[in-house]
């Protein structure tokens, strides 16, 4: 079991899946994994979460992301919960594809309370995430996606509207790096550079790069490039789509250039990661 300290390290897989006892005392946040969702199976436990304080009982979930502030205060003697650690890399496939506004719902309500409509749910799908992490092994990481997209969709269900988290009185920086990241999503297709999202919310490259290393704990060019990246593997995934037509797609010079870039970036070939997935 893992201890407090150790809600940070993802397998080569890149999740971790587990049980915690959270037996040891911690007067600081605890290090975090890029996304970590923790449910309680059972007993008690006191949280200060991003200056707030919560009391997680059984079937009760939070959702963490790298830069929650998250204390683990004190615990009933026979609590106990399980854990799921997310690496960046999987985390933005499985973020693929989900509404911009679920991201920022989580950011300030990262905690939810056991819900009879989606507990069975929510037990099936703990069940089904040890199979897919202990039985599979050729489709696992896909499995895994869509998995973690689906509770998070859950998520979105139970919820409903989040009109009013869209509508929220955002402080201006952070407003800015959620307009970034809609744009992002509507033209990395066919913009990549960071002057042209800059521009286009009225700020300089080095402010907006401020921002979002603030807010989302990377720079701009890093956060289009895994968004150019996850596109290029899903026209990979389309069977009679050539390299030169996705080049063409995504407004690459050639396909030459795009290779070299998606070798870059997903530290393996177009040729490589076609065969792997096909297989």
């Amino acid at each position: 079991m893992k201890t407090t300290s150790q809600l940070l390290d993802t397998d080569a897989d890149g999740i971790s899946i587990g049980r915690t006892e959270f037996n040891c005392e911690t007067v600081r946040p605890i290090p975090l994994a890029y996304v970590v969702v923790l449910i309680c199976q059972q007993g008690s436990a006191e949280w200060d979460v991003n200056f707030n304080p919560y009391k997680m009982e059984k079937d009760d979930f939070f959702v963490f992301a790298e830069d929650t502030v998250a204390c683990f205060k004190s615990r009933s003697d026979d609590f106990l919960c399980n854990y799921y650690l997310v690496s960046r890399s999987i985390a933005a496939e499985i973020a693929d594809g989900l509404p911009t506004s679920l991201f920022i719902y989580l950011s300030r309500s990262p905690f939810f309370r056991q819900d009879r409509r989606f507990l069975p749910y929510q037990v099936a799908w703990e069940q089904q995430a040890e199979a897919i992490q202990k039985q599979c092994t050729t489709h696992k990481r896909a499995m895994i996606v869509n998995h973690f997209r689906n509770f998070f969709l859950c998520i979105c269900e139970r919820v409903g509207d989040f009109g009013t988290v869209e509508s929220s009185d955002f402080s201006r920086p952070e407003a800015i790096c959620w307009s970034f990241w809609e744009l992002v999503l509507k033209n990395h297709k066919c913009q990549r550079s960071v002057e042209f999202y800059a521009d286009r919310l009225h700020v300089t490259s080095y402010y907006l790069s401020q921002l979002t290393k603030r807010f989302f704990g990377d720079s701009p060019k890093a956060l289009i490039d895994r968004q150019v990246v996850l596109e290029i593997k899903k026209q990979l995934a389309q069977r009679g789509k050539s390299v030169q037509e996705i080049a063409e797609d995504l407004r690459f010079a050639d396909a030459s250039y795009l290779g070299k870039y998606f070798k870059r970036h997903a530290g393996v070939g177009m040729t490589d990661y076609r065969s792997r997935i096909k297989n």
